[in-house]
């Protein structure tokens, strides 16, 4: 099993400690019933009312974390060709912010892209605007990535997820909230929100996949590894409001644990450094770039974005496992079963639930075709991750053999293809990981967002991801999903049954260890 710091997973460190899933703060929160949980998504649609939806079961927070849906006049969608589109878009509105910029994501590294954004982020604040950013605290550690949080901050940045002396993981061991557990360590904020002007009636938002980094953004062509495939979705109309009070409710949080401290509170000796360094100067940071890299990033800020936009119905949603919430799963699962004809489904880190497993066969037993696009175990940033979850795909390709499925009068069954970012012409991999997640049913609804079909996103990191119906945007989405599958290779059941069962010790062992850590998955 190999762990990476792409995505930190913590559980042999909680397994020391006797904090598993059913100790130290308590199970993580999920579906707990596959069969009702599937029953109800076909009883009710992701745009219908709040009594659709399972809220959480702690009396403080109900239905506050589930949002409404907006009709098209009130909600604009625009679907991002790639990377470089994003990073395109998402400085353009940077620079044209007039009041306020939320920046949230899981990972903002210190590299060129990163660079470049953290000096706009200062540059705009110095104009007066408010800035505040949200990372995740275990998930940036390098040197200079800890010292741009630095410099963000001493320009009057704020930055929670982050504290001097990379001191941030104390408050993952602080409750600290009402409902604050130490279970918390091992829950993230996965979520990935680009809001401006967000408080105003012409906010505008960028979310999806994209965390803030060289590969994401496709800064190097010839960095093969790191030039990664990822979808974001820019958006503007009322719905901005909602992400904002995500965003900001993500904000409350961080600032309840550190005024749980009193005297230990990290923001008052911020404010009086603060003050000192505005009489004083302030001390320049000399951070390492590679001249090329940063030629690169300029093209991609320079470029024109390729975007498809337009008015759609939709709906934010945002999941809270640490507040007992499952809104995207749910969303999910509703889209499934609401299926009639196609599912197309991209995601990154597919190791279904039982939930999720239930509601894909269904769908192939109704005579949907579904198509799931992941990564291989040579793309993914944790091939551990792979192991465990190709030991789902075979149970879910016998579907196809069912008397049923091979009844029906129109395409159906399940396909899973696998992402080798390297076309039939070409002698080598040209890209490495795909980071996308999205889906889209019968060419007319989708979600994107930063939601995994793994059980850490599910039972553990707080996500987010915007729902829409408009067949113009879901169908810019399958031409994109349909270029991508040209990059990828269609699994067998004969092969996928070799997954289940490896061949080899060491194969199995493998499989056999990271069955044990699944949940954290």
């Amino acid at each position: 099993m190999v762990w990476t710091p792409r995505r930190l997973v913590i559980a042999p460190l909680l397994a020391v400690l006797g904090l598993s899933a059913c100790a130290g703060g308590g199970r993580a929160w999920g579906i707990r019933d596959p069969a009702a949980a599937l029953a109800r998504a076909h009883a009710t649609s992701v745009f219908g009312p709040a009594a659709d939806f399972d809220g959480s079961d702690l009396p403080d927070v109900g239905t506050t974390g589930l949002f409404p849906v907006h009709p098209e006049e009130a909600c604009e969608v625009g679907v991002l060709a790639g990377g470089e589109d994003s990073y395109a878009m998402r400085l353009a509105l940077l620079r044209g912010a007039t009041r306020s910029i939320r920046v949230q994501a899981l990972i903002f590294t210190a590299d060129e892209a990163g660079l470049r954004i953290a000096e706009l982020l200062i540059a705009r604040r110095r104009e007066g605007l408010d800035v505040h950013v949200i990372v995740d605290a275990l998930s940036n550690v390098s040197w200079q990535t800890q010292w741009m949080y630095f410099d963000l901050m001493q320009h009057g940045v704020d930055v929670e997820g982050y504290e001097a002396a990379g001191l941030q993981w104390l408050n993952e061991l602080s409750p600290g909230t009402p409902h604050g557990t130490l279970r918390q360590a091992d829950q993230r904020f996965h979520e990935k929100l680009w809001i401006l002007d967000g408080e105003t009636d012409h906010g505008v938002a960028v979310t999806g996949g994209l965390n803030l980094a060289n590969e994401y953004f496709r800064v190097d062509p010839s960095h093969v590894e790191r030039y990664w495939r990822d979808q974001d979705v820019v958006v503007r109309g009322a719905v901005v409001a909602d992400l904002t009070r995500a965003f900001d409710r993500n904000v409350t949080y961080f600032q309840a644990i550190k005024a749980s401290r009193g005297w230990f509170d990290t923001r008052r000796y911020w404010g009086a450094l603060r003050a000192a360094l505005a009489r004083t100067g302030h001390p320049s940071i000399a951070f390492t770039a590679s001249p090329r890299r940063v030629a690169l990033a300029a093209a991609l800020e320079a470029r024109v974005p390729q975007v498809t936009t337009a008015p759609a119905r939709c709906r934010f949603f945002q999941s809270r496992p640490r507040l007992h919430e499952s809104y995207i799963q749910q969303a999910y699962l509703k889209l499934v079963a609401g299926a009639r004809r196609e599912v197309v489904l991209a995601n990154a880190y597919f190791v279904p639930t039982p939930a999720m497993r239930a509601a894909l066969v269904d769908a192939a037993r109704r005579c949907v075709h579904v198509t799931v696009l992941t990564n291989s175990a040579e793309t993914n940033d944790t091939p551990g991750l792979s192991t465990v979850g190709r030991a789902y795909y075979a149970g879910l390709l016998a579907t196809n053999t069912r008397p049923d499925v091979r009844a029906c009068a129109q395409p159906a069954g399940i396909e899973i293809w696998e992402w080798r970012g390297q076309r039939a012409d070409e002698a080598r991999p040209s890209q490495g990981l795909m980071h996308a997640k999205y889906v889209v049913v019968d060419g007319e609804t989708a979600l994107v967002g930063s939601h995994n079909l793994d059980p850490r996103s599910e039972r553990l990191n707080s996500e987010s991801a915007l729902a829409f119906a408009s067949p113009g945007l879901a169908q810019a989405l399958v031409a994109g999903f349909t270029r991508d599958l040209a990059s990828s290779r269609k699994i067998s059941l004969g092969e996928a049954r070799g997954f289940a069962r490896p061949p080899g010790t060491l194969a199995r062992l493998k499989l056999r260890l990271g069955k044990v850590f699944e949940d954290e998955l």
